[in-house]
């Protein structure tokens, strides 16, 4: 007998993300534009998929 049992991990299916959605979005906080990149990333099925995605494209040089 254990005190502690594990329980099963949870799969989430892997969401789908539109890379052109998150390009946009990249592009908007690149232009200082912040609103309408959320406004792009929340009109999607997955927003907080397709705001990791655009984060990752985001010009941090720029």
């Amino acid at each position: 007998m254990t005190w502690f049992r594990r329980r099963p991990k949870q799969t989430v299916p892997a969401a789908t993300v539109d890379l052109d959605v998150a390009r946009r979005a990249a592009d908007a906080v690149n232009r200082g534009d912040v609103d309408e990149a959320n406004r792009i990333v929340n009109a999607t099925s997955d927003p907080q998929a397709h705001a990791y995605e655009a984060f990752r494209l985001i010009d941090l040089e720029g």
